[in-house]
């Protein structure tokens, strides 16, 4: 899961350089602790942010800033301790869809090739 963390400093480096990364890794690397992920789990998100690392992040942006146009505040809404909790939970629901969708795709291929 190192490489999660990885894209999502490369996230925030990028689109919010203002968020205090310091505070931030530790809580995101705590809650992914907290979900236990398998080995299967872990290949298929890291062979997910490997292939198609645009997309992973392009989701995971849109979905937080949809959530942010809902707070008054927006972006600031994003920088304070229940922002923080929120961009975890979100990128977390992202996780959890990426690996249910590369999951999908594999089972599906099994079955179309048999």
């Amino acid at each position: 899961m190192e490489e999660l963390l990885r894209v999502f400093e490369e996230i925030a480096r990028e689109n919010f350089p203002e968020l205090d990364l310091e505070k931030f890794l530790p809580a995101l690397r705590e809650e992914i602790k907290k979900k236990k992920y398998d080995l299967q789990d872990e290949t298929l998100l890291e062979t997910a942010l490997r292939d198609d690392r645009s997309t992973f992040k392009d989701s995971f942006l849109e979905m937080l800033e949809e959530r942010a146009a809902r707070e008054d505040g927006g972006r600031a809404f994003l920088l304070s301790d229940e922002g923080r909790d929120e961009t975890i939970s979100i990128l977390m629901t992202n996780v959890e869809h990426t690996i249910d969708y590369y999951y999908n795709t594999i089972i599906g291929k099994h079955f179309s090739a048999s």
